[in-house]
């Protein structure tokens, strides 16, 4: 049987996408309401005109902004999630409901921030396009990590089918009374990487579908999103390694 170098390096096509660039976790700059949006890039103009003179119309003009910067990211997340060639069926449904409902509950914020007339109301409701909704810091980070995850478990079928190729090609090369002592060390060495790699992200996407802007606001949800990245930065390390003692295993095979 034939082992080709494409069939072994399809794993690590796989394992090169989770690099997890954006997956970064956001640490917000000083907000103009304290505890709300920090008026960062497109809403920097508005930002600074409500923080150099506070009225309901400067206000309006910075929350609104900050709502729209956030359907733009929302809109992007979707196309992400409908895009995504990994996440399982279930995730992506479950992240698409979770983009939906932060997308209704702004647009109701917004209604309001427009219909406002009190200032110290306005205040309040600007700053709940952070705390109710946490899209930077919450809702991105989740996107990306389940979609890592799911990675990860794609990874993991085809490393899956590699093996039972090397296996094979072992089992005739042993028959043939060659000797397999190498290899089979090599192919050992790569079904436990990746078995590892499977163990750290498997139970990542029920936990990480599970936050909330309230845990994220009482301090419980940052550092699960810290975790969960660590893990896949991990499981990326051990894909790799696996893919190397694919490559060992079929050379030995030669």
């Amino acid at each position: 049987m034939k082992i080709s170098t494409r069939s072994i390096v399809g794993g690590l096509a796989v394992a090169a996408l989770l690099a997890f660039s954006s997956a970064t976790i956001v640490t917000a700059a000083s907000p103009v309401v304290a505890g709300g949006p920090a008026g960062k890039g497109v809403c920097a103009t508005q930002a600074s005109g409500a923080q150099a003179g506070a009225s309901i119309e400067t206000l309006r003009a910075f929350g609104d902004c900050e709502v729209a910067r956030r359907m733009t990211t929302l809109g992007n997340l979707e196309a992400k999630i409908s895009g995504s060639k990994y996440l399982t069926g279930s995730d992506a449904s479950a992240l698409s409901a979770e983009v939906a409902t932060t997308k209704t509950g702004l647009t109701a914020l917004k209604a309001q921030i427009d219909a406002e007339t009190s200032l110290d109301a306005l205040k309040a409701e600007v700053k709940q396009i952070a705390t109710e909704f946490r899209v930077y810091l919450l809702v991105v980070p989740q996107v990306n990590l389940v979609n890592g995850a799911d990675a990860v478990g794609t990874a993991k079928a085809t490393f899956d089918t590699v093996s039972t190729k090397l296996a094979a090609r072992i089992a005739a090369e042993k028959a043939a009374g060659k000797d397999t002592t190498a290899a089979q060390a090599d192919l050992d060495a790569m079904n436990a990487a990746v078995t590892q790699a499977a163990g750290l992200a498997q139970p990542l996407p029920a936990t990480l579908l599970a936050l909330t802007p309230a845990q994220w606001n009482a301090g419980t949800a940052g550092p699960v999103l810290t975790s969960a990245r660590a893990a896949l930065v991990q499981a990326r390390g051990l894909l790799k390694t696996a893919r190397a003692d694919a490559v060992a295993c079929r050379d030995a095979l030669k």
